[in-house]
């Protein structure tokens, strides 16, 4: 009856769990052809499937053939395939027992003479928690039971998967449908479902909801899909031999591409968009060959569908802007509904917004009547695969007046609903009077209104004997769903702080407090700087500074008469549920989520201090926070941050100020003389790919076995090996300084590190003093070529790595070319290295380039940094005048901010 085809390439580890699972059907095999086609893999999974056979020689098919990709192995097995239905289940997921039974139920059934195809429910196996959970996006299919439907009647019961899915062998042949080898990464399975369904004349699916096909998510991320994020062929092959293709078959056909043909197709690009705005997609690169042929593709295949059809996707959860970007660069312009996105209470401002293409259309606002313009405005880049396909453009406009705005001379309604309001109230349709209409007759107003259904609360019938006992039954159960919710240490540490809050004496000594820390377990770095500025400058401000007890720094600011607070501790929960103010320079989960969930949204203002100067797009890691006030130091850095861009902050948010760490940083120099500085510096950056995963502390980093054959390693190694650089070191007495960054530090036995250098930890030595008394950094990507920059001191960029770093890290190129505009020349090999560090200490010609560079992008050194960010962060919670919320906010520049501040 059935024939299993299942293609396997170095999958031994997970054949036992995938056999046990067929050996288990209640089925039986006697009626069932298992085809195992191994595509060259080099571990034992050969070896075990021949085994396997060897117990079931009546059923089981072994194929073994060189490595040409998936479909040609399933090409293979199916060629062998003589059963009525064939399926093609992974061999590193497994099968209910019951799985096969319950489809030929189904199949023997009066309906099954009817049925073009039949599919399984699949379930999620996290393997590396050992979980499963049945939250697939496709498993709303299942929630009636076993059933039967038409795809021409329910096109959002899309087909995704041969995996789950059983076909008529006899009509595979007679069509000629074969797996695409093309299609080695992505839809694969989509086209052949896609092409196999267009065939039939009627599109008769199978629902069987008790068939459980559990689909394992591999711990080490090695799966096809896992790991193919930055291969190119995985979005521009997909769309011009996937997605294509299907319409014209279908084309062929005489028909225009089906509703459910569609709904197919757009489940797919909707999981790349969705996955384009998280990494590890939006940290990759990608090549602008491969952007161009989006470019091209996209919009071909998106041109064979409905608009209606891309609005109205239904088929698993999307964002509304997502489907009206698809939508604005399948038309090449246009834009969406106009929505209130957030409501900044402490500015008295609302955040509208938008999606447009290239172009945005023209926006006219009327305020009260009058015209006026958004405070503050910001464009955020959409992008698919990396490719921008539309902007989201957000504009913010006083929350407590009547505002009217017009795209092209056309009035547009206003979607959404007040943050206070409890439940759902209305939403305009149409041209809106204000930002939302407040009752239900001014809603009745509007042309094309409608009305969200608002719950209604049931009538008290206390009266009843039967209601009074089900009362108290829920206090009872609420009673002890508190307690056993808090009998345990977190909960009652919980429990305890929310009554210290409760405290008059308590409450007192942390109202309105201001928070700084730089991270959970150590200090000197900004926030410590501009913490020491307010307690000196601003007595009055409630100020408290964070740092875990026992640290370094905690004893040294103990000492200091700081007012330091235990991370973790119930005080520090207590600063927290208190703070008006956070400000730190990291943005590490620590920081900005200091508190358990129990407690709420914070409802402090967070600023960013920043641990250096941002020059590349870590935009993935940096839009999901909730930052109020994002601190930049430099023109292009804060053009770039606030203008069009990848991060979703806007002027509103970012302020060019200066790093409060720069302050000390300037007057530590001026106190050390031209003759002391004679360190050279070696400082390289971090890797995440060659991080383990964070444990207890931010500080605290689990080893990777990749780490010691890296280029990484093996290129700092040949650095610090350099007998030309000791010679120029020793010529020019020089004393070389090795700091790997605090993440690496693990790795600091991995490195032979000669006697001649001196290794220095960030915990052991104060950084802003060691680079106050350099002359020279060697750095690869950090920033901190960013403080030698402030002190107009070169650096040589040792840069071996270029393509794995922004292809595996945390960044991607931004504005910021380390050529053009770096402080000091790039080296990709140790070699050029050398000569860099020789033509900057000889040739006055090239150290003079780098220091009016330097000089160009620090032309503020006033050491007014810290006070400059004390008065954002005070502006951050005014609230101004009506006038000056209808008002664009001029946006900041040194030369307007040192004009104002003389």
């Amino acid at each position: 009856m059935f024939s299993v085809v299942s293609p396997m390439y170095n999958v031994g580890e997970y054949l036992d769990d995938y056999f046990a699972s067929l050996e288990a059907q209640t089925f039986g095999l006697d009626r069932v052809q298992i085809v195992l086609v191994d595509d060259g893999s080099t571990d034992d999974t050969l070896n075990r499937a021949k085994r396997f056979a060897s117990r079931h020689p009546q059923n089981v098919v072994v194929i073994s053939k060189q490595n040409g990709g998936q479909a040609s192995a399933r090409n293979e097995g199916l060629s062998h395939a003589h059963g009525d239905w064939v399926t093609f289940p992974d061999p590193d997921d497994t099968l209910g027992k019951t799985y096969l039974a319950d489809v030929a139920a189904l199949i023997e059934s009066d309906q099954g003479a009817s049925l073009a195809m039949v599919t399984a429910r699949i379930e999620m196996w996290w393997e590396a928690e050992d979980r499963i959970t049945d939250r697939h996006a496709l498993a709303f299919r299942f929630w009636q039971g076993t059933r039967v439907i038409d795809l021409d009647e329910w096109p959002d019961y899309v087909q995704a998967h041969v995996t789950t899915g059983f076909m008529r062998t006899a009509v595979i042949r007679d069509e000629g449908i074969a797996f695409d080898e093309r299609l080695r990464l992505r839809f694969e399975d989509g086209k052949f479902v896609t092409s196999y369904l267009l065939g039939q004349e009627r599109r008769q699916v199978g629902m069987v909801a008790s068939a459980i096909y559990r689909y394992r998510q591999r711990k080490d991320g090695s799966s096809t899909i896992q790991s193919s994020v930055a291969d190119s062929r995985k979005y521009t092959d997909t769309i011009r031999y996937g997605y294509l293709e299907i319409a014209k078959f279908s084309h062929a056909h005489g028909t225009d591409l089906p509703r459910w043909a569609q709904n197919l197709i757009l489940y797919d690009i909707f999981w790349i968009l969705r996955s384009s705005q998280r990494k590890p997609t939006r940290a990759a690169v990608f090549s602008p060959e491969m952007h161009a042929e989006l470019r091209e593709l996209l919009p071909q295949i998106l041109s064979e569908m409905d608009d209606e059809a891309i609005l109205e996707f239904s088929v698993m959860r999307t964002s509304r802007w997502m489907r009206e970007a698809l939508c604005v660069f399948k038309n090449g312009s246009g834009y969406g509904r106009l929505e209130q996105r957030a409501i900044d209470h402490d500015r008295g401002l609302t955040r509208l917004a938008y999606v447009h293409g290239a172009q945005p259309p023209t926006e006219r606002l009327r305020i009260n009547g009058h015209v006026g313009r958004p405070r503050y405005d910001k464009e955020y880049a959409l992008e698919y695969a990396g490719l921008v396909i539309a902007w989201l453009r957000s504009i913010w406009v006083p929350t407590d007046q009547d505002v009217r705005v017009w795209f092209d001379d056309v009035e547009q309604g206003i979607f959404g609903w007040r943050a206070e309001r409890p439940t759902p109230g209305v939403v305009a349709e149409a041209p809106s009077s204000g930002i939302i209409p407040n009752t239900q007759q001014e809603a009745a107003e509007l042309p094309n209104a409608h009305r969200i259904p608002v719950p209604r609360t049931p009538a008290s019938s206390s009266d009843t004997t039967r209601e009074r006992v089900d009362k108290r039954t829920l206090r009872v159960r609420k009673r002890q769903r508190f307690w056993k919710r808090n009998a345990n240490p977190d909960g009652l540490r919980k429990l305890i702080t929310y009554l210290l809050q409760h405290v008059p004496f308590i409450s007192r000594h942390y109202r309105d407090a201001w928070v700084f820390l730089d991270r959970d377990v150590d200090a000197n770095d900004s926030a410590e700087v501009l913490y020491k500025w307010v307690a000196r400058n601003r007595p009055e401000v409630n100020a408290f500074f964070v740092v875990r007890r026992g640290t370094d720094d905690w004893r040294r600011l103990r000492k200091e008469g700081v007012r330091v607070v235990g991370y973790g501790t119930i005080q520090a929960n207590l600063l927290f549920l208190s703070a008006i103010h956070v400000a730190s320079s990291h943005a590490d989960r620590f920081v900005s989520n200091p508190l358990p969930k129990v407690f709420g949204k914070p409802q402090f203002t967070f600023t960013f201090l920043q641990h250096g100067v941002i020059k590349s797009d870590i935009s993935n890691w940096l839009n999901s926070k909730q930052i109020d006030v994002f601190v930049a130091s430099t023109q292009a850095e804060y053009d770039y941050l606030s203008g069009p861009s990848p991060y979703r902050f806007g002027a509103k948010e970012v302020r060019l100020t200066g790093l409060p760490r720069f302050d000390d940083l300037l007057a530590q120099s001026e106190a050390v003389s031209a003759e002391q500085r004679r360190i050279l510096l070696i400082m390289p950056t971090w890797r995440d790919y060659l991080m383990g995963d964070m444990q207890s502390t931010s500080a605290d980093r689990n080893k990777s076995e990749a780490f010691f054959d890296s280029p990484y390693r093996r290129n700092i190694q040949g650095l610090l090996a350099s007998a030309r650089l000791r010679e120029l070191c020793d010529t020019h007495g020089l004393e070389p300084v090795f700091m790997p960054h605090p993440n690496m530090r693990i790795y600091l036995d991995d490195f032979d590190v000669p006697d001649w250098i001196t290794v220095q930890s960030y915990a052991d030595v104060d950084v802003r003093s060691l680079i106050a008394r350099a002359q020279m950094l060697i750095t690869d990507y950090s920033s901190v070529a960013f403080n030698f920059a402030y002190l107009y001191r070169p650096t040589v960029y040792f840069q071996f790595d270029q393509e794995e770093f922004y292809q595996n890290h945390t960044e991607r190129p931004g504005y910021f070319d380390y050529r053009e505009h770096g402080f000091g020349p790039v080296a990709t090999t140790v070699e050029q290295a050398e000569s860099a560090v020789k033509a900057l200490l000889a040739d006055e010609a090239v150290a003079f380039k780098y220091r009016e560079r330097a000089r160009e992008t620090f032309p503020v050194r006033d050491g007014a940094n810290s006070k400059r960010v004390f008065e954002a962060m005070i502006e951050a919670r005014s609230v101004h005048t009506v006038a000056q919320r209808s008002t664009r906010a001029a946006l900041d520049s040194w030369e307007s901010l040192t004009a104002a501040h003389p």
